[in-house]
C-alpha cells in the first residue's frame, strides 16, 4: 500500500471513529435526559383554547407528590397548543428521582400567580414516573384559582417578605406615566431567574411595597436572599423593555424579613 493510501485510510478511520463516538455520546445524553424527565404534548380541551395567543407563556410545574413542594419548573414561549414538552432534571436545582405531579397553566401578563382573562389551567395530575414519554396533558378550564392542594397557607408574614418604599430618581421622573404598571420582582442569584413577581396596576410614587411567598412563581414558598428589582411597565410585557420604562436593581442581596427598605428606580430599563 502506498504512503498516500495509508494516510487516507488512517484519516478515514479516525473520522469514522470520532463520528461514531460523538453519536454514541449524543444518544447516551438523550437517553439520560429522557430517563430523568417527563415528556409529551400539551393540548386544550374543546372550547377552552380560543383565547390563547402565541405570545402567552405556558408554565409547566412539577411537584413532590408527598410534600407538594415545587421540584422543577419550565416556561414555554411562544405557546400555541398543541405543543410538545419535556421537563425534568435540567429544569430543577435539586436531584430528581421517582414520581412527580404536574400542573400546566398559561400566563398573559407576566404574573402567573394571579388569574387574568383568557388564561387557562389544567388539573394537578396523578403521580407520573420520571422517564414517562408521550404523556398527554389537557388544559381544560379557565384559570380562576390554583388547585386547593397547592394553595400557600403560610401567607406573607414579615418573616417571609421584603417591604419598603420605592421612589424614582428625579432625572427619570418625567418618564413615569399614570397608565404604567409597577412590577416588583425577586431574583434568585443561583437560578438566574425571578422567583416572585408582584404587579401594581395603580401606584403613586413614592409607593409602599411588599413582596413575599404569596407572590412566588410556582406557588410554593421560598427561603434565602434575593436580588430585588422594581420597574415600570408600559406594554404589558414585564420582560420586554420599551423606551420610557425605568428600573432599579438592589446593589446587594436582600434576605426575607427585611423591612423599611428605601429603593430607587434610577436606570433606563435595558436588558
Amino acid at each position: 500500500m502506498s504512503k498516500n493510501k495509508l494516510i487516507f485510510c488512517s484519516a478515514l478511520l479516525s473520522f469514522v471513529g470520532i463520528t461514531t463516538y460523538a453519536l454514541w455520546k449524543e444518544i447516551a445524553r438523550n437517553t439520560s435526559n429522557l430517563e430523568q424527565s417527563i415528556s409529551g404534548a400539551i393540548l386544550t380541551a374543546q372550547g377552552v383554547g380560543g383565547r390563547i395567543v402565541k405570545t402567552d407563556n405556558a408554565h409547566i410545574l412539577l411537584f413532590d407528590p408527598d410534600t407538594l413542594e415545587l421540584a422543577a419548573s419550565k416556561i414555554i414561549n411562544p405557546f400555541l397548543p398543541p405543543v410538545t414538552f419535556i421537563i425534568g432534571q435540567s429544569d430543577s436545582d435539586r436531584k430528581l428521582s421517582g414520581m412527580y405531579k404536574m400542573l400546566v397553566l398559561t400566563d398573559k401578563d407576566g404574573d402567573p400567580n394571579h388569574p387574568s382573562i383568557g388564561e387557562i389551567i389544567g388539573p394537578l395530575t396523578h403521580k407520573i414516573p420520571l422517564g414517562t414519554e408521550g404523556y398527554k396533558y389537557y388544559l381544560d378550564r379557565p384559570f380562576k384559582r390554583f388547585p386547593r392542594d397547592l394553595v400557600n397557607l403560610e401567607g406573607d408574614s414579615q418573616k417571609y417578605s421584603i417591604s419598603g418604599i420605592v421612589k424614582v430618581s428625579p432625572k427619570l421622573s418625567s418618564l413615569v406615566d399614570p397608565e404604567d404598571r409597577l412590577i416588583i420582582m425577586l431574583f434568585d442569584p443561583k437560578k438566574g431567574r425571578p422567583v416572585a413577581v408582584k404587579i401594581l396596576n395603580n401606584f403613586k410614587l413614592p409607593q409602599k411595597f411588599s413582596i413575599g411567598n404569596s407572590n412566588a412563581l410556582g406557588i410554593q414558598p421560598f427561603r434565602g436572599e434575593f436580588s430585588l428589582r422594581i420597574l415600570t411597565d408600559k406594554n404589558n410585557q414585564p420582560f420586554e423593555p420599551v423606551i420610557g420604562e425605568i428600573i432599579g436593581r438592589s446593589k446587594k442581596l436582600i434576605a426575607l424579613g427585611a423591612k423599611n427598605i428605601e429603593f430607587v428606580m434610577d436606570q433606563n430599563y435595558v436588558r
